[in-house]
């Protein structure tokens, strides 16, 4: 009997890996398997019970056994996480979030940081790919750009690497899907909330370099228009991941200085692409004598604990609590089941504190 059941084990993850590529969650019943392989109801049911304490299958009362995407080997359920930082901002929780939805499913994690820079994403992928993972959760970099290491990632997907992205995605692998926000409902859930407070004359700071920041640029702009408000070109200021990078390392503002200086000095209002850039925006406007949000109202997207630490709190946008992270961890679970998976977006709400107040009359 031992040997019979662990015999049929095997051959039940021969069908796993099978139906993992088609695309089927559902072993077959009991009966079937008696009658497939012409054995005992009690040597399926003891090989079933070894392959749910292998983690590779869940049994559930009533419904049968299902394919949770572990394979056998614990070398074979690992996932990685590429992602531009793990020390700052979102990026701790964010990492947390996704590693503990893996952990729960039965998977393990790795996370490598790219700087947010193509060379190290392309050092990385190398790396990655002299010992395959499973899976691998990407948050691109310069995402708006073309990317120089789409090769890498091809030649991962044709070693079985499944792909999903996170925030944004390369135009070159829309085939893979992503996990993001939806922008530009986000851009006109805070023109409304300016608009609402008086606010014609708004500015927008967007990243020139990052699908995001392009998006949110075209909420804003197609807000505005909605609401008969123009959007003079001077009015919107750009950066670029290396402000980004520099604003983290050494906390080098003069891009927002040109940025007031060269866009601002008309508004009364400005929509920021990230609380980064809020932070940073207010210290520099209090820096030159103008007030928030007395003489320039301040809102942002994301809702992080910037948001809060500055003079004053940042009217920002916010997802529920712990959605990004874990969205990204079950699409990821998703694509090992081989079931299909399609991009979300992922709706924001507002969050008005004191960064933002009514115009005065």
């Amino acid at each position: 009997m031992a040997i019979k059941y662990k015999w049929l084990a095997d051959r039940l993850k021969e069908i796993i890996r099978t139906d993992i590529e088609k695309g089927i969650e559902k072993l077959p019943t009991e009966q079937e398997l008696c009658d497939r392989f012409r054995v005992s109801r009690q040597t399926v049911r003891l090989s079933l019970s070894l392959l749910e304490d292998e983690g590779l299958i869940v049994k559930k009362r009533g419904s049968g056994s299902y394919i949770t995407g572990l394979l056998s080997e614990p070398s074979d359920n690992i996932i990685g996480i590429l992602i531009s930082d793990d020390q700052d901002y979102i990026y701790p929780a964010l990492i947390n979030d996704i590693q503990s939805e893996l952990s729960r499913n039965g998977f393990s994690s790795r996370v490598y940081v790219t700087g947010r820079r193509a060379l190290t994403e392309r050092r990385i992928l190398g790396s990655i790919l002299e010992n395959p993972l499973r899976g691998l959760i990407v948050e691109g970099c310069r995402s708006a750009l073309p990317n120089p290491n789409i090769d890498l990632f091809r030649r991962l997907q044709e070693k079985g690497t499944s792909l999903v992205f996170l925030g944004s995605s390369y135009d070159a692998l829309n085939d893979c899907p992503c996990v993001k926000d939806d922008n530009l409902a986000g851009s006109a859930l805070l023109v409304r909330h300016l608009t609402e407070l008086g606010h014609t004359s708004i500015g927008g700071i967007f990243a020139a370099d990052e699908q995001q920041g392009i998006e949110r640029y075209q909420g804003f702009t197609e807000a505005m228009r909605s609401s008969t408000l123009p959007v003079p070109d001077e009015h919107v200021g750009w950066f670029l991941t290396r402000h980004i990078n520099a604003l983290s390392t050494s906390r080098n503002t003069g891009f927002l200085r040109e940025i007031i200086r060269d866009s601002l000095e008309e508004c009364t209002a400005v929509i920021c692409h990230n609380d980064m850039i809020a932070y940073h925006l207010i210290e520099e406007l209090h820096a030159e004598g103008r007030k928030v949000p007395s003489d320039i109202s301040v809102a942002s997207f994301d809702n992080t604990y910037l948001s809060s630490s500055t003079r004053l709190t940042v009217t920002s946008l916010s997802h529920r609590l712990h959605e990004t992270g874990r969205e990204a961890a079950l699409m990821m679970v998703r694509r090992l089941k081989g079931l299909p998976t399609q991009s979300v977006e992922l709706s924001w709400e507002l969050r008005p504190r004191q960064s933002t107040a009514k115009l005065p009359a």
